[in-house]
């Protein structure tokens, strides 16, 4: 028997399918609660309003990064440690799209959105920073390789699919995530050896 979702959960996944398809602006309270099959009321007894939904997205979202880096196990293998590396960080941009859209549409409106998806990058960098001075300390990296330089172009990178990905869906430069792991992530982890 599947598990019924809370009220909470289906005003929450309401919003951010809104959010994603309709922007910010475009979301009203009445919208949402059509769309989560809750009376109007639901809403602002639960959340005040709008800002408040959205302020209870953003707490996932960082919750979800405080769990990312258990996804980052590197097995010893560079290219196929950075291959699972862009999968996680695709899965982590699928699932928070609405959040990754609205910082690109309307990052200026809400700082604590800046704030929340400029989390992503940092922790990531952070991490794949201390993983490749591991990989140069066991010669799996060479050692001139610049791993700060590294770091941020592997993030450039996945972020830069990410945003062909959901911002230009038809201008046609996403590359999908199976020929982007093959092949552009896998060219990227071959510099890297030593």
């Amino acid at each position: 028997m599947a598990a019924t979702q809370s009220t909470d959960d289906k005003i929450l996944t309401a919003f951010s399918e809104l959010l994603f398809s309709n922007g910010y602006e475009g979301t009203t309270t009445k919208k949402i609660a059509e769309q989560a099959g809750v009376n109007e009321s639901t809403i602002f007894r639960h959340f005040q309003d709008k800002h408040g939904i959205l302020t209870k997205l953003i707490e996932g979202y960082m919750a979800d990064i405080n769990n990312i880096s258990d996804s980052f196990e590197i097995k010893g293998d560079i290219v196929q440690d950075l291959m699972r590396v862009a999968k996680t960080y695709d899965q982590f941009i699928e699932n928070h799209k609405s959040l990754f859209l609205l910082g690109l549409r309307n990052g200026y409106q809400f700082p604590e959105i800046i704030s929340a998806i400029k989390q992503l990058p940092t922790h990531l960098k952070a991490v794949l920073i201390e993983k490749f001075t591991g990989m140069v300390k066991t010669g799996e990296l060479d050692k001139d390789v610049d791993l700060d330089t590294a770091a941020t172009n592997f993030i450039l990178l996945n972020f830069g699919n990410a945003v062909f990905k959901y911002a230009y869906p038809n201008a046609g430069l996403y590359v999908p995530m199976s020929k982007f792991t093959k092949e552009n992530i896998k060219e990227f982890a071959e510099k890297l050896k030593s």
